[in-house]
């Protein structure tokens, strides 16, 4: 995750998740991942309030967690 999982540690979980694996199929469904790579920002209540479904820029992404963390 181009280092920002070293960067946000302790202020924002990271989970992949293999969209290959059956095992992933109700975590797929519950976020409605269609594509691969797809990258949800998922806040403490469970709603996605960010999500790209390309490649995505550090800067775009350190944008998005910090206003996540406001």
């Amino acid at each position: 995750m181009n280092g920002l999982e070293k960067e946000y540690k302790g202020r924002i979980i990271f989970r992949r998740v293999n969209i290959l694996n059956p095992k992933n199929q109700a975590v797929m469904d519950q976020y409605g991942f269609t594509t691969a790579p797809e990258l949800d920002l998922v806040n403490a209540q469970g709603k996605v309030i960010g999500s790209w479904d390309d490649l995505v820029s550090t800067d775009t992404l350190r944008q998005a967690f910090d206003r996540a963390l406001e």
